[in-house]
């Protein structure tokens, strides 16, 4: 009998059932294989089990059969049911409903049910014509950043603040701000940039805007500040000078 949990199914390849028995003892012991599971995530699809070519089966716990998956290139997805059967697959051709079951897929399954989270570009296009105060495409936004998308995090973030979104106008300033650049998100600091958002906002009732303006030109006013050299040309007399109270 194999050993790791892995039993023989007809038309499991030996080779196959070896080298997935070999990748649960190795386990996360080679980070160079390993995927992540933030840039790299699966799509989710509940009550689920998935119709294709299975590579390895194990019986564990959910969380740790998704892992599996996730941490494997190799793995097109991941069918568990409720009796803590996990199966890896290496092609996945559709999927059916099975109450209790969970399956997970790199790529969308085929004329089926939308994943319960779709992909970040049609979340973007979608939300291109219903978000109309750019709430949502900023919490897009940060989703998108956070699983590794730039581009669709740029362009969610941009539209944001393009239709009045203070959080988003808030966070592009924060990438300019000296104190606080974001040099993965823009070329370079610019503390007029920051200070006129911050300054646009504060006027608008923004009172988080309005204390990082006040410890911007703070700063900017310090000689001996580290980031002194990041002031030349900050247009003080514009930002710093007088009350923004009406």
């Amino acid at each position: 009998m194999p050993t790791n949990g892995f039993r023989n199914r007809p038309g499991l390849p030996t080779l196959a059932l070896i080298m997935a028995a070999a990748m649960l003892i190795l386990g996360n012991q080679s980070p160079a294989t390993a995927q992540s599971t933030k840039a790299d995530e699966l799509f989710n699809y509940p009550d689920t089990i998935l119709d294709g070519l299975p590579s390895a089966q194990v019986s564990t716990p959910l969380e740790e059969c998704l892992k599996l998956c996730q941490q494997r290139s190799g793995c097109a997805g991941v069918s568990h049911t409720a009796k803590n059967e996990c199966r890896l697959y290496a092609t996945v051709n559709g999927g059916k409903r099975d109450a209790g079951s969970t399956a997970q897929t790199r790529s969308l399954i085929p004329n089926y049910s939308d994943p319960t989270n779709p992909p970040l570009a049609a979340r973007l296009e979608k939300l291109k014509s219903t978000d109309s105060d750019g709430h949502e495409l900023f919490a897009l936004s940060k989703d998108a950043f956070e699983r590794g998308n730039r581009d669709v995090g740029m362009q969610a973030i941009y539209l944001a603040m393009q239709r009045g979104n203070q959080d988003a106008k808030l966070e592009i300033a924060r990438w300019y701000d000296p104190r606080t650049f974001a040099q993965d998100r823009v070329d370079a600091a610019d503390a007029n940039k920051a200070g006129r958002s911050y300054f646009e906002l504060a006027l608008e009732g923004n009172s988080q805007a309005q204390t990082l303006l006040v410890s911007l030109c703070q700063d900017a006013a310090d000689s001996n500040s580290s980031r002194a050299t990041a002031y030349g040309g900050f247009l003080r007399t514009t930002y710093c000078e007088g009350s923004i109270n009406p």
